[in-house]
């Protein structure tokens, strides 16, 4: 057949009606990643009580913070992470200390408290903190909410948040691996 002006757009049409009415394709699947060294991922060892983590805030890294737990609040997500008030308890603090240079210390740590109405801590070294870049401290804060919310370390084949050391650029949110190992937690 040969195309003039006039088939020309009838063919086009045409193509464009196939297109659309094409499944579209599959979304690939993020399966869920195992834990690192006997770690494991459990609702036990979370800062979750009744489906939420209320905090309070004693940390002079305010916006890595805020960071942190804006970006645990994606689309699916289901725990509440709110500040605690008045009449709720107090399931997380945040809270700073001064540690060595040379002593090993990560930048910032999760410390999981099981008791009744007992309040875990995210603590963060300050003398690997300042200094650092905006990325370096959100990508420390996100990484230890994900604690908070019972996940644990990942790994090095796959890039996630939850990588025991913070990469170069560094990851600032939950990537879909987290996501998926999130959602194999707490539905």
């Amino acid at each position: 057949m040969m195309w003039t002006y006039r088939t020309l757009p009838m063919a086009c049409a045409v193509a464009a009606a196939a297109l659309l009415a094409a499944p579209p394709p599959a979304a690939a699947t993020v399966e869920a990643q195992p834990c690192v060294r006997g770690e494991s991922e459990t609702k036990g060892f979370s800062a979750v009580d009744s489906g939420e983590i209320r905090w309070t805030d004693k940390t002079k890294y305010d916006r890595a913070r805020e960071h942190a737990l804006k970006v645990w609040k994606y689309p699916g997500s289901r725990i509440t992470l709110a500040p605690d008030g008045a009449f709720t308890v107090n399931d997380l603090e945040f809270r700073d200390y001064k540690g060595s240079s040379a002593d090993g210390a990560a930048v910032a740590f999760y410390t999981n408290d099981s008791g009744v109405g007992a309040t875990d801590y995210i603590t963060f070294n300050t003398t690997k903190m300042d200094g650092r870049g905006r990325d370096f401290q959100n990508s420390g804060a996100a990484h230890e909410v994900g604690h908070a919310l019972g996940l644990c370390h990942k790994g090095d084949r796959f890039a996630t948040l939850m990588m025991k050391q913070i990469q170069t650029p560094p990851i600032t949110e939950p990537t879909s691996i987290d996501k998926a190992n999130y959602k194999r937690l707490w539905g």
